[in-house]
Formats: C-alpha cells, structure tokens, sequence
C-alpha cells in the first residue's frame, strides 16, 4: 500500500462583500445579514489554506512542486485581492458573497489549476469564523 501525504499552504487576501439576496425585500435580508447587508458593503482579510494530497513522486520528492501551488493560488486569489466581489467578480454578479460560495468558487478555480490533488481548503473570513471544502476520498 503506497501512503498519500498531505501538504498545506496558506495564503491571504483582502475583499469587500455585501450579504444581500436579491429575491428578499430589504426588511428580509437586514433581518437575516444585520449589518453585513450594509448597502456599501463590508470587508475582510481572508486567510486562505489549501491542502494538497497525494503520493509522493520517486524522481522528486514531493507531492507536487510549490511553485505550482502558488501559482494557482495566485492566480484564483490575485483577481479577488482588494476588490469589492459583488460589483468588481462577475462570478459574483450572479452568486451570494457569502463564505460558503466563496469558498465553493475558490475550490472550482482551484481544481482547474491542481486537479485530484486538491484535497481540502479552508477559508477564514474572521477570526471566529472559518468555511471548509474537502474532497470525499
């Protein structure tokens, strides 16, 4: 049986949001968002941790080569850095801000860049608060 290992990064950027649906009155979304339905938005320094898994390459030693890591990573995360997502992200545009649809994008991005060797990202939007993805092996 060959092991797989795991390796994690972390890698941070900032961004604007405001929570809103747009199929609810504004009564309806201040009640459930309070104040991160403010109308000028609000912003966060995300932490972003992404976990690679696999088994460890004979030629090289490692799972994957970190620069390949962070280029992915910047190249999902750099688009996003010091932007207001709902007006400046079209994915945005058309999805809620919220963490677990960020974090549902980022993973989506990510895949495209590292294939199966994604394994779990973490996303931390404050420091009381955090959203996960993990591929189910």
């Amino acid at each position: 049986m060959k092991l797989q290992v795991s390796l994690s990064r972390v890698y941070r950027f900032s961004a604007a949001h405001r929570l809103h649906a747009p199929q609810m009155d504004d009564e309806g979304n201040a009640r459930l968002y309070d104040k991160c339905n403010n109308l000028n938005g609000h912003g966060h320094d995300y932490t972003l941790e992404i976990t690679i898994r696999g088994r460890i390459d004979q030629e090289t030693g490692m799972i994957i080569p970190l620069q390949d890591i962070d280029r992915a990573a910047h190249s999902v995360i750099d688009p996003l850095d010091h932007k207001h997502l709902d007006m400046e992200v079209g994915y945005f545009r058309t999805h809620r801000s919220t963490g677990e649809e960020i974090v549902q994008y980022l993973w989506d991005q990510l895949q495209n860049f590292l294939g199966d060797k994604l394994f779990k990202i973490k996303l931390w939007e404050t420091n009381n608060n955090y959203f996960e993805l993990e591929r189910k092996s």
